[in-house]
């Protein structure tokens, strides 16, 4: 099982190498399930050769650009991979997003351009507070945050996640206000993967530590200023605040469970 970093940069102007948020979640039957889907994700993903047709359910954690912008990049690169290797097999794609209206939005502007891909069926969802999604291969629970507010009727529009696979747990925070917004989730998992454009990575560390959270690999991205502008002294000081090493993640990275 691996987990491949499409792009760690948080909502930033552009930098060389760094691409908004996305990552995928590649299981041992080679079937992947994508999270988030900033600008490039599909490049990135099919210059390391990833096979985007193996896509079986992607998730959106909430409606900013640098998670949703490159989502109709997958759907076009698929459509010209099917195209380009005459592959003609019925597949299906689960989406899930945060609200209904940019589902809406999304799939009408999809369709004017014509990026839906070639015999796929798409099946639209959209996330809740407490639900999950589960098959044969995964189970992923949702829970709300408050990194966008609420909509009027109280519903969440912002969401992190538990993965489940086997006796692995992957928890990806998407973008929070507080790391303590899914702290139950991070006090015994195998891998975090947590957003450091709104927090200083050394202080979420300290405070993990002193909860006593016993956490595998400790992944940060969507990264903002402290790791951009000054990337050896945020490593450093977020290895001290720990007590052991931390991963930042680079875009095309691949992290081993």
């Amino acid at each position: 099982m691996k987990i491949h970093i499409l792009g760690a940069l948080s909502g930033t102007e552009p930098f060389p190498n760094r691409n908004h948020t996305s990552w995928a979640l590649e299981l041992d039957n080679g079937n992947i399930y994508l999270f988030d889907a900033g600008e490039n994700c599909s490049r990135t993903a099919y210059l390391s050769q990833m096979d985007l047709m193996q896509i079986k359910t992607i998730f959106i954690s909430h409606s900013h650009y640098d998670h949703l912008a490159g989502l109709v990049n997958v759907f076009s690169t698929i459509l010209k991979m099917r195209a380009l290797y005459r592959d003609t097999q019925p597949r299906s794609i689960d989406i899930f997003m945060p609200e209904e209206k940019v589902w809406a939005g999304f799939n009408a502007f999809a369709e004017s351009i014509g990026a839906y891909p070639l015999h796929t069926e798409i099946n639209d969802h959209i996330l809740s507070d407490g639900g999950f999604f589960k098959n044969d291969d995964i189970m992923v629970e949702f829970r709300g945050n408050e990194h966008v507010a609420k909509a009027e009727n109280g519903d969440f529009r912002s969401f992190s996640f538990r993965i489940t696979v086997g006796d692995k747990v992957i928890v990806y925070s998407g973008d929070v206000r507080s790391a303590d917004e899914f702290a139950d989730w991070s006090k015994e998992c195998d891998v975090v993967l947590m957003e450091s454009g709104h927090h200083h990575p050394w202080e979420v560390c300290e405070k993990w530590r002193n909860d006593n959270c016993r956490i595998g690999k400790v992944v940060f991205m969507h990264h903002g200023r402290d790791y951009i502008n000054l990337p050896t002294q945020t490593a450093v000081a977020t290895r001290r605040a720990w007590g052991r090493d931390v991963i930042f993640a680079e875009d095309d990275m691949i992290i081993e469970l």
